[in-house]
């Protein structure tokens, strides 16, 4: 278990920590990053990011800590988590003797045994542990440098001014991984808004998006604008982005972070993309490019939101499936001649990937295939994509060789070119 923090540390932030876990606990596990904000306000700079580790630890091994303290109370779980912290504590034994296999894993990695099932149902008996424990792997901090107002080299330096040591990615172009604790969101480089906070394969998916110079993009489900403000620097402040989404909070946060980097290419427009036709009609067969990053069960991203696991029903699964079929037939409208429409998920289950492109493909016959490598090139996909070069896959457990991907979130991406 790598916990990413020292167990002398997790005592000293204890009361901060056990407030984080009761509260998602009590409240039926909501985004965690939301109950951190609350918890961590006013807090000590140095505690932040310990504080952090501690409660998500205690959050993804929910289960684990239940099994290894026999008890449901916070506290026997946080002792248990710092016994297995201090090597104390050996379960293998334990775990051994559990007899049903699927509980037995459920348990070990500390997932719902429904999650189990689906993930063996989904990549096969001999994959399943190895995906699981991906599940589990702490994430690297990734940033991407925004072009509009630096590059990558100046930034490194102005981060290294302010005490955070990075690396340039090793696949996506304006990516640096960031090294130590220290938080990149209160640094003056992040007010002046030169970084945001994204993992490096979603900037790859916002990569492959391509957007031609002064083009017209659509991102399709903006949500905050992560992948949003990607593409307004790939635009290079010029051409026209539009940023729709359901949610009129998170556009209004889209707002606001694109004020900061100064994307002021980029437009954002609350619009249910599943609600009347008529709602885009001005703009059907206009985009040069639409990506449609679709709602989906974010197990390649689990990582970084651990409570998700708790919060996710096995029905989900079917539900999300047929939304990312709905919202794709619904962006395919924008898309012009010759035009290209970039489907998304945060997930490694091929329901939520290749299944879906087949099926959108069957759908839309005025639709082909771009593969991913044509995109990018060949080395830059290399250990990122699928063994034909079709996909962005970053997490693979299909026996082709991996380890390529550098640590960064599982996610699936495809290129569809609209060919009248």
């Amino acid at each position: 278990m790598n916990i990413g923090c020292m167990h002398d540390e997790a005592r000293r932030v204890r009361p901060l920590a056990m407030r984080a876990y009761d509260d998602a606990r009590a409240r039926g596990w909501p985004f965690m990053s939301d109950v951190l904000e609350d918890v961590l306000r006013g807090a000590a700079e140095e505690d932040r990011a310990v504080v952090t580790a501690v409660a998500q630890a205690l959050v993804r091994y929910d289960r684990l800590l239940g099994f290894a303290s026999g008890s449901v109370t916070s506290d026997a779980r946080y002792g248990a988590l710092l016994a297995l912290l201090r090597g104390d504590t050996d379960l293998t034994p334990r775990l051994a003797r559990i007899h049903d296999p699927t509980e037995r894993l459920g348990t070990t990695y500390s997932v719902p045994d429904w999650l189990v099932e689906v993930v063996r149902g989904e990549l096969g008996e001999a994959a399943t542990a190895a995906a699981l424990a991906r599940m589990n792997e702490p994430p690297p901090r990734v940033a991407r440098v925004n072009t509009l107002k630096t590059t990558r080299e100046a930034c490194a330096a102005a981060l290294a001014e302010e005490g955070i040591d990075s690396r340039p990615t090793a696949h996506a172009a304006q990516g640096l991984m960031l090294e130590g604790r220290r938080s990149m969101f209160r640094t003056q480089a992040f007010a002046r808004g030169e970084i945001e906070g994204q993992d490096e394969a979603s900037q790859l998916v916002a990569e492959l998006v391509a957007p031609p110079p002064r083009s017209f993009v659509v991102d399709a489900c903006a949500g905050a604008g992560g992948k949003t403000l990607a593409l307004a620097a790939l635009l290079a402040g010029k051409g026209k982005l539009l940023a729709i989404d359901s949610s009129r909070g998170k556009l209004e946060e889209l707002r606001r972070r694109a004020r900061r980097a100064g994307a002021s290419n980029a437009e954002a427009r609350e619009v249910d993309l599943l609600g009347p036709a008529d709602a885009l009609k001005e703009l059907e067969g206009r985009a040069s490019r639409v990506l449609v990053d679709a709602p989906c069960t974010g197990l390649g991203a689990i990582r970084r939101n651990p409570e998700a696991r708790w919060r996710l029903r096995k029905d989900d699964l079917s539900r999300l499936v047929a939304t990312q079929a709905a919202l794709c037939k619904s962006a395919a409208r924008l898309v012009a001649p010759r035009g290209r429409l970039v489907f998304a998920t945060c997930s490694f289950l091929p329901s939520e990937g290749e299944v879906a492109i087949d099926f959108l493909l069957s759908e839309h016959p005025d639709f082909k295939l771009v593969t991913a490598r044509d995109v990018l090139g060949r080395a830059r996909t290399e250990g990122v994509a699928t063994a034909d070069g079709k996909y962005l896959r970053t997490w693979r457990f299909d026996g082709t060789p991996d380890g390529g991907d550098a640590g960064m979130d599982g996610f699936f991406a495809a290129v569809l070119r609209r060919v009248e």
